[in-house]
């Protein structure tokens, strides 16, 4: 089955110039379509790296020598038939002219470089390790999900033993990225022991009491707001991606990135951002609730997915496993029979519960569960969510029931367009 791409329309859609109901068109295709992910990717870090680049003045010595070679040469004389030697002397002046230019772009190329370099040898942080940017979680497996992500999170460059070294070889856009700004809200937040630290680095962990609050602005994507009682680490941030580690409390995200740039560790999943806003809490046994209420968020652990769109949430308990999403408006009812589904082997009793009391936002739910539940139940939450979003032409209730990925993704496209109407 033939899929329609938009390689040629990423770049309007990055910079937002497209129709509001064309943008979300091809958001929805990029959750699905590796290739076109892959061509997005490309294009934002390039992006990025250009709006990493510093306009560097060359010395005056170097202007001087360019407009002394210049005042220098003759103005070449026009002939049919050149005199001897003529074309041996235009080969010297040719190469001499292109010395000065590639000695120019050096000047210019060595003096940009030699102020970022000494900044990240001099400068409070560290260089970016990567061993800090995988999760630290060792039952979280990362998977490559259908999100904007190119198939890999391993983003930053080769660990080194000498700082120095690595320093060395950093590019512009990581050593700058190496820290976030702190902000204080309320009370005292402290960064260790320090209660007064303006930026947080990489490995540092940032803690409030009952009386304070703090702000992290993340790089340039967005901002974070660590809620009073919680406790985070900055575990790796890099031009490709941007990681914490919520270890217990709350934080608020607010980011505007592409997907899979900033991400979240917790001890009982990895919340994936995918552009948005959201709400992330984790209690004292590691448990972790996610409220979103801006665009979609990934939840993953150990291989399993699940989708999370403004307006829903979901639960993921430390031991038992990822939590299937719901809406934020739906019943006490259908949310017990789904908790019971997902963390206490309810199986077929707890999923006619749920269709017992289901409703129109339900959708999300009945979604995700034609994956999740027994083959025998995958009938009736097929004709349950059939109900509320109508399968696409190419979707039949014998695929669905066999889980063929392409009709579920079809489906799925279809159910975000009506959520979000």
């Amino acid at each position: 089955m033939g899929q329609k791409h938009y390689k040629k329309e990423l770049n309007l859609f990055i910079d937002h110039e497209l129709p509001k109901e064309r943008q979300q068109e091809i958001a929805r295709h990029l959750l699905q379509c590796g290739d076109c992910r892959a061509a997005h990717d490309r294009i934002m870090l390039g992006s990025s790296l250009a709006n990493q680049l510093v306009r560097h003045d060359a010395p005056s010595r170097v202007w001087n020598k360019i407009e002394n070679e210049l005042d220098g040469k003759r103005s070449p004389q026009v002939s049919l038939m050149p005199a001897a030697g003529f074309q041996f002397r235009n080969l010297v002046g040719y190469a001499v002219g292109f010395l000065v230019l590639a000695g120019l772009v050096s000047v210019v190329y060595v003096a940009m470089f030699r102020k970022d370099v000494n900044e990240a040898r001099t400068g409070v942080n560290p260089p970016v390790q990567v061993d800090n940017v995988n999760s630290p979680m060792p039952e979280v497996t990362a998977v490559s999900p259908p999100m904007i992500s190119g198939g890999s999170n391993s983003n930053t460059l080769p660990a080194s033993a000498n700082s120095s070294e690595q320093a060395a070889v950093q590019t512009p856009e990581t050593a700058s990225l190496a820290s976030w700004q702190i902000e204080t809200i309320s009370g005292t937040p402290k960064v260790g022991d320090a209660s007064d630290a303006k930026r947080l680095a990489v490995g540092d962990f940032l803690e409030t009491d009952a009386a304070s609050r703090a702000r992290l602005t993340v790089a340039n994507i967005g901002n974070v707001e660590i809620q009073p009682n919680s406790r985070v680490k900055l575990v790796g941030t890099t031009a490709k991606e941007h990681r914490l580690s919520l270890e217990h409390g709350v934080l608020q995200a607010q980011i505007s990135a592409p997907p899979r740039l900033f991400i979240v560790d917790t001890p009982s999943a990895v919340a994936v951002d995918l552009g948005c806003a959201y709400k992330l809490e984790v209690d004292k046994k590691g448990n972790s609730y996610l409220h979103v209420t801006s665009g979609f968020v990934a939840l993953e652990r150990g291989g399993r997915e699940s989708i999370v769109p403004a307006g829903a949430m979901c639960i993921t308990k430390r031991g038992l496993g990822l939590g299937t999403p719901f809406s934020a408006d739906t019943t006490d009812k259908f949310r017990a029979a789904l908790e019971r589904f997902d963390f206490s082997n309810g199986g077929s009793r707890s999923v006619q519960a749920m269709l017992d009391n289901r409703g129109f936002y339900d959708m999300i739910s009945l979604w995700h569960l034609l994956s999740r539940v027994q083959k025998v139940d995958r009938e009736k939450v097929f004709d349950a969510l059939a109900d509320y979003v109508k399968p696409p032409s190419e979707v039949t209730r014998d695929g669905v029931t066999n889980l063929d990925k392409n009709m579920l993704a079809a489906w799925r496209a279809e159910v975000e367009r009506v959520w979000f109407e």
